[in-house]
Parts: structure tokens; sequence; C-alpha cells
């Protein structure tokens, strides 16, 4: 007698109709993280993602101790907030031959851009070194002097402390590494902070125009 075989396939076909679900919710579980990890899809480096968080929902800065280049001690807070004007930030420390010469180069095209548009009342461009123990006032005044600053439009200051550089890096986002013969190795942004302490926005060091634009909607 013939057995009817017509119904034996329906094993295997539901055992791969399983492992396909199982794929499947996988899959869309990978991707629900890397969507959250990336905030929507539209970051996909650490860098990014902040910078959207920043730009979203602007950031209180903590306090820092500094020194400008005539040795005069000045907390952060109170320097934005008495200058007024929102402010270009950039991060150097004064030996460096590589990204820092970069930022050197684009702060003096901005400086260039803000006292031919007369914007010097309303955007400030400041120099932070992170290299506190090697950059004193006469190495700030010496930077000062190689890149042509005007104090009407660009000034620089130093961390009072080194104990204070993590925390300040940190607070703004800058990786640095130590390298050789003292030197470090760091990533370069702009950073957009309005006169009562927040940072606003993260920038591209090559977005000269954008930067000045966006400074310029900024909320003094």
């Amino acid at each position: 007698m013939v057995q009817n075989s017509s119904r034996r396939p329906e094993a295997p076909i539901a055992g791969l109709l399983q492992t396909f679900a199982a794929s499947l919710l996988a899959l869309l579980l990978g991707l629900a993280v890397i969507l959250l990890a990336t905030d929507g899809g539209h970051a996909f480096t650490t860098e990014a993602l902040r910078r959207g968080q920043v730009a979203r929902t602007p950031q209180q800065l903590p306090d820092f101790s500094l020194r400008d280049r005539a040795d005069q001690p000045a907390m952060l807070r109170q320097l934005l907030a008495s200058d007024g004007r929102v402010q270009i930030v950039d991060f150097v420390y004064t030996r460096c031959q590589t990204v820092c010469s970069v930022l050197g180069s684009v702060y003096q095209r901005l400086q260039q851009q803000v006292l031919e548009r007369g914007l010097q009342d309303k955007i400030g461009l400041l120099t932070i070194s992170f290299d506190p123990v090697n950059d004193d006032a006469a190495a700030l005044r010496d930077y000062a002097a190689r890149l042509r600053m005007d104090p009407a439009a660009w000034q620089i200051v130093t961390l009072a402390s080194v104990g204070d550089r993590r925390r300040l890096l940190d607070a703004f986002g800058i990786m640095v590494v130590p390298a050789p013969l003292g030197e470090f190795e760091h990533n370069a942004a702009l950073h957009i902070i309005d006169p009562a302490g927040r940072l606003v926005r993260i920038v591209d060091y090559e977005a000269i125009n954008q930067v000045i634009d966006i400074a310029l909607a900024t909320p003094r």
C-alpha cells in the first residue's frame, strides 16, 4: 500500500520559517541599536553624534581658571560674560607644527573676515592652549605675534593648571594623545560659545563662512 507523502515537507518548511523569523528579528534589533547609537542614522562617528546633540541642546560648560598673554588670571565664564560677544573657540598648543598650524591659518582668515565686515563687536575669536606647562605668558605672546593677532578680534589664553586639562577637553569633545618629543596628536574643530558660557555648535574648521553665519545667528 502506497503512503500519501504530500504532507511530509511541512516540517522542513516550518523550520525554515522559524529560522527566517528569528533572523529577521535579529536584523531589526540590530538596526534599532544602530539607529539609537547613531542618532537615527544621522551620525556614524562619536564626534558627529556629539555635534548633533550640541546643535539640538546647547551645553553649559564648566568653569575653568585661565591665564592670558599678560599672565593675568581669568575665569572662563567671567571672561565670556564680560566680553559679551559670541566666541569662536579653538584648542592648540603653541609648539604644534601640524593641525595647530592649519587652525592658525583658519583663524587668520576668520580674523580678516571679522575685521573687514566690522563684526568685532559681535564675534570674538578665542584660542585656548591645553598645554600650560609649556605655554606660559611669553609663549602666548610669541604665538600671538607670529600669527599677527589683532586683540580687537582675537585673543589667546592658556589653562592655569594642567590638572584641568582632561576636564576641559572632555567638555569640548577634544581628544588628545601624547606623541613623541612631548608633543600631542589631537582633533580640531570650531566651537561656538555664547556669552552665558554655553557650547551651542561645533563646526568643521574648514567651514569659515558657515561658522561666522552661525555665530551671527547665536543670541548674545
